[in-house]
């Protein structure tokens, strides 16, 4: 068996981490052996990993110098115990670990997914650049991901899902309902959100859905009761839900300042919900005039008020994104393509 390590951040309920658990649960294994460590202290999906039996341990340290060699050695002891030969870092702290654990074993296969089009900081680019002789291939979305920091020898794997699980046929609310999805930190712009609702109050009536949390979780719900808006917008924490609220939703938005692709367009897509979002990262490749909405931020309101008055469109083309979701980005097509990376590698 080939065995490959996914190395990543955490286990929290964002978009990185649930694609680390649907390749781990889909990989062919009869002849793959994965296993996974997480870096750091968030384990909100630990169990989902356990109750698929996937060889997970979560290390729960802190990202400082203090904790590094102690990293370092577990993780060396764990790849050499289990035989691993290829390490998959997700995201640019494991690959810094992955990076300084083939300086004593050489003969480690190492790819890159940094699953955002910004990786953070100038800093971490220049990190990046840095350990390009360490790593043999990077992973990215789309051709217009690639940066200077990735590999010349790169794979385009765009993500992909479980369809089956959000091709459901559930009545939509009985108010019109906007949904997004993603942790509340500055890149999701929920507080542009924010002020749209303040703007469409007034025009037709809706409620917002925010799904996630995070460090700004405060500042937005105190937004929320400044701008008066306890009757429009509704944060539903954390969820194990999501194709049921997307059913339920008239449109799914996203304002987003940057992405890879995120996996929670896959999942609007593929329950026939109308998407409104920013033109970043690998989105373009994913939707265009035909299958949903993209605009720049000015022109949010217009947007979600024309969707509103000609949803009969709206919903033609999410439909046409379905078909697309369905040929394009299922999860079959996205693990097959990783087993053939990883054979390529092994060989």
């Amino acid at each position: 068996k080939i065995k490959v390590l996914q190395l990543i951040t955490g286990l929290g309920m964002g978009g990185a981490e649930k694609v680390v658990l649907e390749l781990s649960k889909f990989l062919n294994k009869d002849h793959y052996e994965n296993h996974v460590i997480s870096l750091g202290k968030r384990i909100e999906l630990v169990e989902n990993f356990k109750s698929e039996n996937i060889n997970v341990t979560v290390l729960n340290h802190e990202n400082s110098i203090v904790f590094l060699l102690t990293m370092l050695k577990k993780i060396h002891r764990y790849i050499i115990a289990n035989d691993i030969s290829i390490i998959h870092a997700h995201m640019i702290h494991p690959l810094i670990i992955a990076s300084l654990i083939k300086l004593t074993n050489p003969k480690l296969k190492i790819i890159y997914t940094s699953h955002s089009a910004n990786i953070g900081s100038k800093v971490r680019e220049y990190l990046a650049w840095i350990l390009l002789a360490f790593r043999d291939v990077d992973v990215i979305f789309s051709k217009e991901l690639h940066r200077y920091y990735n590999k010349k020898n790169y794979r385009i794997i765009p993500n992909g899902i479980n369809i089956t699980k959000y091709d459901l046929s559930l009545k939509k609310n009985d108010v019109f309902t906007i949904t997004t999805i993603g942790r509340l930190e500055y890149v999701k712009n929920h507080s542009f959100l924010l002020d749209l609702a303040r703007d469409i109050k007034s025009v037709f009536k809706f409620k917002i859905q925010i799904v996630g949390t995070g460090k700004l979780e405060y500042e937005l719900k105190k937004k929320v009761k400044a701008l008066k808006l306890e009757n429009q917008v509704y944060f539903l924490g954390l969820r194990n839900d999501i194709p049921q609220i997307l059913n339920r939703s008239h449109c799914f938005i996203l304002p987003s300042y940057w992405e890879g692709l995120p996996l929670v367009l896959l999942e609007a897509g593929a329950s026939r919900v109308p998407i409104l979002s920013t033109s970043v990262g690998s989105i373009p490749s994913f939707i265009n005039d035909s299958t949903g909405y993209l605009f720049g931020l000015k022109d949010f309101k217009e947007a979600i008020i024309n969707i509103y008055n000609n949803y009969p469109l709206a919903m033609y083309k999410a439909d046409a994104l379905f078909l697309k979701v369905q040929q394009r980005y299922s999860i079959e097509t996205f693990v097959q393509s990783h087993q053939e990376l990883y054979i390529s590698l092994h060989s």
